[in-house]
């Protein structure tokens, strides 16, 4: 047993240290070099800033560094340097209630006050002082900024395609780079070397995107800290990023490589003097990128990932929130249109009235035309008497209006009639903007908490994984446009590659080229890819080629003179490749219909392009027309989803007409029974399932189209495309009894090999 103790304990402590040369080594080395390139008439942070940044349990191991490097300063510059790390560490005692802004303000202010008060005694003239001013400024923006990375690294990580954190580490690396590039020795500079071998390593590591991040920066910190060395320290950031071309062939080509390009630049730059210490460094910076065992903390090389889980269930959650974002923007944005066209108002009361009981007066013309103003003054007067709590009967009108008007019972009747309407519309608004309210909060709460998921430890990622072929996928989708991809490659159990990325710009490329391409990079045929965009990012998805594909047409026509259609109709794939059609019939025709049918179309792919099980956004469709506007809102959902990979079908309708499949010679009808979306309560909807093969048609028509079922079989006997297919079909139910009192959309989907 005590062997056992013993031999743990010499485990715990060689695991301890190790972690110590990995973590506190590393940070007690930036804090030497950091102080080591300051000085009191230089602008360059010191690393008292870097202390006053991190946080406490990081600060000790940087402290300790720095004062390491302030002793080395000699006396009395040493007594400077330790009272600004003095001032910065007593600051980590102001408690900051774990709020990221109250630490970040601490952190700028501490670093600016230890700058400021451990030189000010060093100043003897106005430049110094002015000098002083703006040393203290640049080391708080650095803590500041340094505080803001280390918190968004601990909630969420780190990625550049946020704007915020390019601009963090675009200024931390050129303030770093700016104090470091003041270790000017003789031989060498020593913040070009650590330039070089952390661009080769970042690269290697992150790729183009974060070398250019960090290189850009770091070049214009070491032109401000050595003006003359400046392009030496711009042809080693190139020849760096260059050398990516040899890193197939290992790391010493790579390693030589950066040494061939660096010496050809120097030679096209002319920078001959000083060429030797050129020379120099650059030997330094390879052997450093080849001494690091970089290569130990890899896995074996994968072709396709099987540990981003974390990642992949980040991003879906985002991309998840960011979808009901746009369902209540969407919201919001159709309720305040159709409130201002439809919604009732107390100047209409009396012109209601007026047409209801005197359109068919005789006198009509005497009372709205000579005396027009007379009685329009007086319709007002009743409406306002209304509102004050008092009844109208016959006798309310004034002498003057009642000796005209030949039914001033009638009027009072109308008057009131349109004034309680009034009132319970205005009711039904309350309570419906009251409903819509909840709604959009609710929407906007389940946002919330599927970002605070997305935060809460799902930002792990293995640190040396060998990501092959997503590397290749985000290069080809970087190619075309996507900024900043990030790019995940999972195989089915059938040994399938499904891809699904994500980026910060939509491609500039047709969506079969991009699937040519892509399939191309991964020797793999790929159905076409589905581009989705909510909230500024935008997600590409694609599937390895089905054993089934399928065809779709529709065909649309008005209700008589009607220029618009009131049904909406869309196809998309969802996140596992599965085959959607959606055809919805909004409540009456025209554009008013048009809007139901639209945002139901709409909340349905957004909700289910973003990984939402279709019962879930189907009940967020139902309450979001129930919401809408204190209009009635009906819309029927008629929903194909059709497995291209097994051939399973199933069919949901909610208060929609017959859907008709024609598979081998015999013709099937789903015909279920639910209330349409928008109707109230808990949705239920059915399905009907079935498997599809290749030759199987399937047609889904809304209620306008009376189809007979015998020349429909006949029809669908013959070869067609789908698009002349619906549009026969559509024609025809026009052509019917009751083809001409409603819209007509009809949808043929083919399905074949």
């Amino acid at each position: 047993m005590t062997e056992k103790v013993a031999e743990f304990s010499r485990q715990t402590s060689a695991h301890r240290w190790r972690e110590f040369v990995k973590k506190d080594l590393v940070w007690a080395a930036a804090g030497l070099l950091m102080e080591l390139g300051s000085s009191v008439l230089s602008a360059a942070p010191a690393a008292f800033a870097l202390v006053a940044g991190l946080s406490r349990k990081r600060s000790v191991s940087v402290l300790f560094g720095a004062a390491a490097g302030a002793l080395l300063h000699g006396f009395p510059a040493a007594f400077i340097g330790l009272a600004a790390l003095i001032i910065a560490m007593a600051a980590k005692i102001i408690p900051d209630f774990d709020k990221p802004k109250i630490r970040a303000a601490i952190s700028f202010f501490s670093a600016a006050l230890a700058c400021f008060f451990s030189r000010i005694a060093e100043t003897k003239s106005t430049s110094e002082l002015l000098i002083l001013v703006i040393s203290a400024l640049t080391a708080g923006a650095f803590a500041l900024c340094v505080s803001l990375l280390e918190t968004s690294v601990a909630e969420r990580g780190i990625t550049l395609s946020d704007s915020r954190d390019r601009a963090l580490v675009g200024i931390i690396s050129a303030l770093v780079f700016f104090s470091l590039g003041q270790l000017d020795y003789t031989y060498i500079n020593i913040g070009r070397v650590l330039m070089g071998a952390t661009l080769l390593c970042v690269i290697e590591r992150k790729g183009l995107v974060w070398g250019a991040a960090i290189g850009l920066a770091a070049v214009f910190g070491l032109c401000a800290a050595s003006p003359e060395m400046g392009a030496a320290g711009a042809c080693m950031a190139f020849a760096a990023a260059a050398s990516c071309a040899f890193s197939r062939h290992g790391k010493i080509t790579r390693a030589l490589g950066f040494v061939f390009l660096m010496a050809a630049g120097t030679l096209v730059s002319h920078n001959d003097e000083g060429s030797w210490r050129i020379f120099a460094e650059t030997l330094a910076v390879a052997l450093i990128y080849v001494v690091l065992s970089l290569d130990k903390m890899k896995p074996a090389e994968n072709d396709f990932s099987d540990s981003e889980v974390s990642l992949i269930i980040r991003e879906r959650l985002n991309f998840a929130a960011d979808a009901l974002e746009g369902v209540g923007a969407g919201i919001t944005a159709a309720a305040d249109a159709l409130d201002k066209k439809y919604s009732f108002n107390i100047e209409g009361i009396s012109d209601r009235a007026a047409d209801k009981v005197c359109r068919s007066c005789p006198k009509s013309m005497v009372c709205w035309g000579r005396k027009y103003e007379l009685f329009r003054k007086e319709f007002s007067r009743l409406v306002m008497q209304l509102r004050t709590g008092f009844e109208l009967t016959e006798f309310s009108l004034s002498p003057e209006c009642a000796e005209e008007c030949v039914n001033p019972a009638g009027v009072a009747k109308a008057i009131t009639a349109e004034y309680s309407r009034y009132i319970s519309a205005m009711s039904d608004e309350r309570r419906i903007r009251e409903l819509r309210r909840i709604y959009t909060d609710r929407l906007a709460a389940t946002q919330e908490i599927l970002r605070e998921i997305s935060r809460s430890g799902l930002e792990t990622r293995a640190f040396g994984k060998n990501r092959t072929a997503e590397k290749r996928v985000e290069k080809v989708l970087s190619d075309n446009g996507v900024e900043f991809p990030q790019a995940f490659v999972t195989k089915d159990r059938r040994g399938k590659i499904h891809i699904e990325a994500y980026g910060a710009t939509e491609p500039r490329v047709e969506r079969d080229y991009l699937g040519t391409v892509l399939g191309k990079t991964l020797g793999r045929e790929l159905e076409m890819p589905e581009i989705s965009g909510s909230g500024g990012r935008y997600r590409i998805t694609a599937s390895e080629v089905q054993p089934l594909s399928a065809k779709i047409g529709s065909y649309q026509l008005p209700q008589g003179q009607n220029k618009v259609c009131g049904d909406c109709c869309d196809s998309f794939t969802d996140a596992e490749g599965a085959l959607y059609v959606v055809l919805s019939d909004g409540m009456g025709t025209g554009s008013r219909a048009r809007v139901d049918s639209a945002i139901a179309c709409s909340v349905l792919s957004k909700l289910i392009k973003a990984g939402i099980p279709l019962p879930s956004a189907l009940e967020t469709v139902n309450t979001t027309l129930l919401v809408k506007s204190a209009d009635e809102s009906f819309a029927t959902m008629d929903i194909c989803k059709i497995n291209l990979e097994s051939g399973e079908c199933a069919v949901y309708k909610a208060g929609a007409a017959t859907t008709y499949i024609k598979s081998s010679n015999k013709l099937i009808r789903a015909a279920l029974s639910s209330p349409p979306a928008g109707s109230g309560g808990r949705m239920s909807v059915p399905a009907q399932r079935f498997k599809v093969s290749a030759g199987d048609v399937i047609i889904m028509a809304t209620d306008g189209a009376v189809i007979d079922e015998q020349w429909l079989s006949r029809e669908l006997s013959r070869e067609a495309e789908p698009k002349a297919l619906s549009e026969r079909i559509a024609k025809a139910a026009r052509a019917a009894e009751n083809g001409a009192r409603d819209d007509i959309s009809v949808v043929a989907v083919a399905v074949a090999r």
